[in-house]
């Protein structure tokens, strides 16, 4: 029920209409008044708006159809909250067709005798809109001065929730960007697993209703099984932070709700902000301590290691270093990574993952601790958070392809810029394990490790491939890519028939091939010797191909 317009019956309990007579439309008695609007001559009815209450002569009605049939399209129209007509001046009785369609349609339609004045009725009904009004405004005040004492005194938004659902004795949710729930006054009363809401043993999926909101920048009321949701985005600078979301029964939901949700939201979005600020200095000095660790420079471990505790980080525990960034990061709207980082963030906070984590313009970077007895067991517990990261990322974004590259772990300071190097590389390389590949572990680089450490020791891997394949790079497009073959042999074991297969050639077709490398090479593939040049060979070519890029 509204407490800003007075309804319909309790209009007509007023002192001034008690001489007027209620004819039709008794079902819609407890329609709301937002407007009083006195017309004589209906000659635009398009003027009128929602929930106004219509006052009329109906002068020259009956004597003009076209009138008449807008009057009639009124009555059917819905959009009034009622309809008052003057008789005995221009209309000795109201017509039957009006009395039947405001029947029809709920639509109260009340006779008023010429010894009330127009002026009595509008001052006595807009009075007690006014009044309304002027009561919710006072409660408005009274609900942003208590929430804003609250912050001011120092409690948190957990607090906050919990008044802010005391005032409008409802359940209140607070969602992230992320759509997750980061504060509720009465976490079981409607389980939630992110916008699913369970509700009367029905599934509810709000997150349409949430994205209305924010496109609208405005509040979204929605009823789901006897309850009304209310729905209001966070937002500053122009950037949404999350949404409140009001649920409560229909039948004691009240316009107050809606202010004390639009009253709430500039509070919550002020402390965001706040978090935002602490948030990017945190980050800014986490990310400057870990490019001294990258970059060894420290005057000793035992230092770098004291100032890591003072951040919360144990740098003496195992450890690897995770690079996470797009495959096609050229196309990527820069917001991305902020989405990646916070993502990032919550993941590792929620797991309970001490880490030191920096965002960088293309990608995210971030150090954490590895547990495990075994090599094999910190690998696959490696793979398993990046897979969490991989998977949530996913939900949000399954359109944007996310590559994960891991370092080996170390427990030695000075070897975390290997392990930042070898993050790098395997996100890098990514395809080297296959096109589809979105988390690679510097460990399934396999071989690529001795042509990398070769590398940085300055042998040029043109030398190897020149050496051992220089007669198969084609010269022209129309040649046979023979290392493409190659490379399609090695891959799959040296089989000839899942090779052929995977190029979708005859198996006499690959042997002809096979045959050719040989000739153009020099080298025998049943020789194991001249097998391992031209498996470096392939491996050589193949990576300078992607680092050259």
């Amino acid at each position: 029920m509204s407490k800003i317009a007075i309804s319909i019956h309790k209009a007509l309990q007023l002192p001034v209409m008690k001489k007027t007579r209620l004819v039709a439309g008794h079902k819609g008695i407890e329609n709301n008044i937002k407007w009083v609007t006195i017309v004589e001559v209906l000659e635009d009815i398009g003027r009128l708006q929602y929930g106004e209450f219509l006052i009329t002569t109906g002068f020259g009605l009956l004597e003009n159809e076209e009138r008449m049939e807008a009057f009639h399209r009124l009555l059917k129209s819905k959009l009034l909250s009622g309809i008052a007509i003057y008789t005995s001046f221009y209309m000795k009785e109201i017509p039957a067709s009006f009395i039947d369609l405001a029947d029809q349609n709920d639509l109260p339609l009340i006779e008023i005798p010429t010894d009330i004045n127009f002026s009595e009725i509008t001052k006595a009904i807009l009075e007690q809109i006014v009044n309304n009004q002027m009561h919710l405004l006072e409660q408005s005040e009274n609900i942003h001065r208590e929430l804003t004492n609250l912050i001011l005194n120092d409690q948190s938004l957990t607090d906050v929730t919990l008044r802010l659902s005391q005032l409008t004795a409802a359940s209140i949710l607070i969602y992230n960007e992320f759509y997750d729930i980061i504060y509720a006054n009465q976490k079981d009363e409607f389980p939630a697993n992110k916008t699913i809401i369970s509700l009367n043993g029905r599934q509810v999926n709000i997150s349409k209703h949430l994205l209305a909101s924010l496109e609208k920048e405005a509040t979204v009321n929605e009823t789901i099984e006897q309850h009304i949701f209310t729905i209001y985005p966070i937002i500053a600078k122009q950037s949404c932070y999350g949404w409140i979301v009001m649920i409560k029964l229909e039948e004691s939901w009240q316009e107050l709700d809606d202010i004390a949700i639009e009253q709430a939201a500039p509070i919550y979005a002020m402390e965001f902000l706040k978090k935002q600020a602490i948030e990017e200095t945190h980050l800014r000095i986490q990310s400057n301590f870990l490019d001294d660790i990258f970059s060894q420079n420290y005057i000793s471990e035992r230092n770098m290691i004291d100032h890591g505790l003072k951040l919360n980080y144990d740098l003496s525990l195992q450890q690897a270093v995770f690079h996470l960034a797009f495959k096609n990061f050229e196309t990527i709207d820069d917001n991305l990574i902020d989405r990646l980082y916070h993502l990032t963030e919550q993941i590792l906070v929620q797991k309970k993952k001490q880490h030191l984590i920096q965002s960088k313009l293309h990608s995210i970077i971030f150090l954490t601790n590895v547990t495990g007895e075994t090599k094999e067991d910190k690998y696959k517990y490696c793979i398993s958070l990046a897979d969490d990261i991989l998977k949530n990322w996913h939900y949000y974004f399954p359109n944007v392809e996310l590559v994960i590259g891991i370092g080996t772990d170390y427990n030695q300071v000075d070897e975390l810029e290997k392990s930042a190097r070898e993050a790098r590389y395997a996100f890098r390389l990514c395809d080297l394990i296959g096109t589809e590949a979105q988390i690679v572990h510097y460990q399934d680089l396999g071989m690529y490790d001795l042509l990398l450490k070769m590398r940085r020791n300055g042998i040029h891997l043109t030398s190897i491939y020149k050496d051992h394949i220089s007669g198969l790079l084609s010269e022209t497009d129309k040649e046979i890519d023979l290392i493409e073959t190659l490379d399609s042999y090695f891959k799959n074991n040296q089989s000839i028939q899942k090779a052929a297969a995977e190029l979708y050639i005859h198996r006499h077709t690959l042997r002809y091939r096979l045959n050719q490398i040989e000739v153009k090479t020099g080298l025998d593939i049943k020789s194991t010797e001249d097998l391992m040049k031209l498996k470096l060979g392939i491996m050589a070519y193949k990576l300078v191909a992607i680092l050259d890029k």
